[in-house]
């Protein structure tokens, strides 16, 4: 609104000079009135426009694509869905191995002094009893196997069912890196397609700056009126305004790429 009224009050002000020819002081500052009111244009476009992007952005460059892909592997979500993977594997290896539980292997040991009591008698003497004591080592060692009928018969089973699920896991992580691979791979095109407008609107920018300072001079020697040199700053501060607008549509694209894979997406020359 602020600037539709100045741009109104710029093209009644040629009316209101018309009667008396404008002097080259007056030239002078009505050219500052312009600059003044076209800085707080500008001033307003950057607050809007704030980003953390360096001025010249126009001059970045982006890392390549395959440095952003690889760096998918270290999501969170496919660290979950790789960490599932492991998780079936490892009862996988436990279930190959749940055979070695039907076979059982005992053994005993034993080591001490044995007293050992007997009654001894014959025919002309009566009974009488006797007493041996040694050192003695006594062990045994045994095997045994068992098992069931059902987890014979079920066994392949349930390897084949593991084998399953490690394979439905692995489709599922490759799925989730995909996804987020295209993702990445937007993001990555949206940052592209931004630098190249950032750059197209940067040159822009510069050119009407750089005719700017002609017609300004132009317009204190007399050589232009102050429709054309309203009209060339208008072009000047609609440049300068798309270019901010375009520096903070590349910073909310290089924000999301970084969010994605957590990675400096651009680094200077």
């Amino acid at each position: 609104m602020y600037k539709k009224l100045v741009c109104f009050a710029l093209l009644l002000l040629p009316l209101l000079l018309s009667a008396q020819e404008m002097s080259r002081e007056e030239r002078v500052r009505l050219l500052e009135l312009l600059k003044a009111e076209d800085t707080k244009l500008e001033t307003l476009a950057n607050i809007k426009g704030s980003s953390s992007l360096p001025v010249e952005a126009d001059k970045l460059t982006l890392q390549p694509l395959s440095i952003f892909l690889d760096a998918v592997t270290e999501n969170a979500t496919v660290k979950l869905a790789q960490s599932q993977i492991e998780q079936v594997r490892n009862k996988y290896r436990l279930e190959k191995r749940d055979w070695l539980n039907w076979f059982r292997v005992n053994g005993a040991y034993a080591f001490g002094r044995f007293n050992i009591l007997s009654n001894s008698s014959d025919t002309y003497t009566p009974i009488y009893q006797t007493m041996t004591a040694s050192n003695q080592h006594t062990f045994n060692v045994g095997a045994s196997i068992s098992f069931g009928l059902g987890d014979l018969i079920n066994r392949p089973l349930k390897l084949k069912d593991y084998q399953y699920q490690i394979e439905q896991l692995q489709f599922t992580r490759d799925q989730v890196m995909e996804e987020r691979k295209l993702k990445v791979l937007e993001a990555y095109n949206a940052v592209t397609e931004q630098l190249a407008t950032i750059k197209a609107k940067a040159e822009s920018a510069a050119l009407y700056n750089a005719q700017m300072k002609i017609s300004e001079n132009d317009f204190i020697q007399g050589k232009i009126d102050i429709i054309t040199l309203s009209l060339e700053r208008s072009r000047r501060s609609g440049a300068v305004v798309s270019y901010e607008e375009a520096r903070v549509t590349l910073h909310n694209a290089i924000t999301l790429l970084e969010m994605l894979t957590d990675v400096k997406v651009i680094k200077e020359e």
